[in-house]
């Protein structure tokens, strides 16, 4: 067996304790001042606590089952004032900026779930692309291409479903390949040999940097198959799930047995259980032709799978469904 047919890559969705690992990835690239670095993997778990982040990683499997993560991204919504101020004068290592902020206690920076619901139900929500690293990042070598394969359509599923307005990207020259092939626009050029920074940046970070941009206005005049201009288009959910039947969806995508959903999110695997019945009901009510009646009524085994692997389908290619609004079913 080839070492390539012996390992696979498998993204799945950002989870409270992934700082560690997202860490660790980005002190190989991303340039952070020396008191976030230290911290940077409980500052990444705090807001993945809060939920103030939105991201995933791609672990690279062997046949014996040793895995290793090999790509990490990571995105947050901001207000449209911040989004605006910095469009208006646009400053380099952003992400450095936010994530200090965030150490310095003001997380605020990025908005809560709750926040996330109301830019759903209206004007909607601009998105700042924070990071994305792998190993290699060489983009066209073999392996570089190979993780960039898994990555695309994976970036698609993170960032679908939200009501977007706009998605901001400033990185350094690497990245250029990368967001233009992506679809975003160049928005600014930052020399910082040109023109010095007000504000110290960390130490070894590139001095040619620049702002990517796209607004929901660009989607008209670009290519549908362009990953960022998929990800403008929006639908409102049709079920209304509730948050906690979201965030075990959400799990239950990335291929987490009930067992497992259990202990991501601390509950028993009776309460796991309930919620699917739960799930089970509603979908009913408001698509029968999802899952037929008889299935509904229907226990475990089987019948059970046949209407969990229906519902995880759906959700998965209708992801306003799993994203936060504030129409809640009584």
């Amino acid at each position: 067996m080839s070492t390539q047919h012996a390992r696979a890559l498998r993204p799945r969705t950002l989870l409270p304790g992934d700082g560690a690992a997202c860490a660790r990835l980005m002190r190989k690239v991303t340039q952070l001042d020396e008191r976030l670095d230290r911290s940077l993997a409980q500052v990444i778990d705090d807001l993945l606590d809060e939920e103030r982040l939105i991201g995933g990683l791609i672990e690279d499997h062997d046949v014996t089952g040793e895995s290793a993560v090999v790509a990490a991204t990571l995105s947050a919504f901001v207000a449209s004032e911040f989004q605006r101020t910095y469009l208006a004068k646009p400053w380099p290592c952003l992400t450095n900026w936010l994530l200090r902020r965030c150490l310095d206690g003001g997380s605020d920076v990025f908005l809560d779930r709750a926040q996330q619901a109301q830019g759903n139900l209206s004007r909607g929500l601009d998105l700042v692309m924070l990071d994305y690293i792998q190993t290699p990042m060489d983009f066209t070598s073999p392996e570089g291409r190979r993780i960039m394969t898994v990555f695309f359509p994976f970036y698609l599923s993170i960032h679908r479903g939200y009501n977007l307005n706009s998605m901001i990207v400033e990185a350094g020259a690497m990245y250029e390949q990368m967001a233009l092939s992506a679809g975003f626009r160049l928005y600014r050029e930052l020399d910082l040999d040109a023109e010095p920074p007000s504000e110290p940046i960390p130490h070894g970070a590139s001095s040619k940097r620049a702002v990517y941009y796209f607004q929901r206005e660009m989607a008209a005049d670009t290519p549908p198959s362009t990953p960022v201009s998929a990800v403008f288009t929006y639908l409102e959910p049709r079920f209304r799930f509730t948050a906690g039947e979201q965030r075990m969806l959400l799990r239950a995508i990335d291929g987490l047995t009930d067992e497992e959903i259990a202990g991501t999110l601390a509950v028993s695997r009776d309460a796991v259980k309930q919620t699917w019945r739960s799930i089970y009901d509603h979908v009913i009510q408001v698509m029968p032709d999802l899952v037929d009646r008889g299935q509904a009524a229907g226990g475990e085994g089987a019948r059970g799978q046949e209407k969990r692997r229906r519902i995880v389908a759906y959700v998965r290619d209708n992801a306003q469904e799993l994203r936060p609004h504030y129409l809640r079913r009584g």
